[in-house]
């Protein structure tokens, strides 16, 4: 299901630069509108995938924290409730371990960022609109800004990478490993 809608987003997001975008352009800049629909493409799947996976443990943690009030309230004698409860919080706590992890907010919010610019500048680029105003400019404009935008969400990703490694290296400093 989700792969449909995924196809179904990509379909779309080719029909909408091709079909009013593209028609203008030399070869060289559909070329390179195509490198950039692929980067929107990636940046759209992954931006999906971070965002179901946030929402999935999250839910998860509603539900098994709800579920620990509702056994309580039905009191049935032959359930032990504090062994149940701390099963449920424990999953809890697995699952925001989890989040904490992968930071699957933060990577959705990254990505999709890196999406909505993309597309901006694109837009942008194909009516001549901003800084592209100037046709024999404006193409190397549009490439510089794009590999700026595609540079910084590298470098974002790195930086969360390292710091993630940094929190992993003093929590193993801290325990005395």
């Amino acid at each position: 299901k989700k792969e449909i809608k995924l196809k179904k987003i990509r379909e779309w997001l080719r029909k909408e630069v091709h079909q009013y975008y593209i028609q203008k352009l030399d070869a060289e800049q559909k070329d390179y509108l195509e490198v950039v629909s692929n980067y929107i493409e990636y940046y759209n799947s992954r931006a999906f995938r971070c965002k179901i996976s946030f929402y999935s443990t999250n839910l998860l943690k509603i539900l098994g924290l709800s579920g620990v009030t509702l056994v309580k309230i039905i009191g049935n004698e032959e359930i032990d409730f504090s062994t149940i409860a701390a099963i449920i919080t424990t999953m809890c706590l697995v699952l925001e371990g989890i989040n904490a992890l992968f930071r699957w907010q933060e990577k959705w919010v990254l990505y999709r960022n890196a999406q909505n610019a993309l597309m901006r500048e694109i837009r942008q680029f194909v009516v001549r609109e901003g800084i592209y105003q100037d046709e024999e400019k404006g193409f190397s404009l549009f490439v510089e800004t794009v590999e700026g935008i595609i540079d910084d969400e590298a470098r974002k990703w790195n930086s969360y990478m390292k710091e993630q490694k940094e929190q992993k290296n003093t929590g193993e400093a801290e325990r005395g490993e």
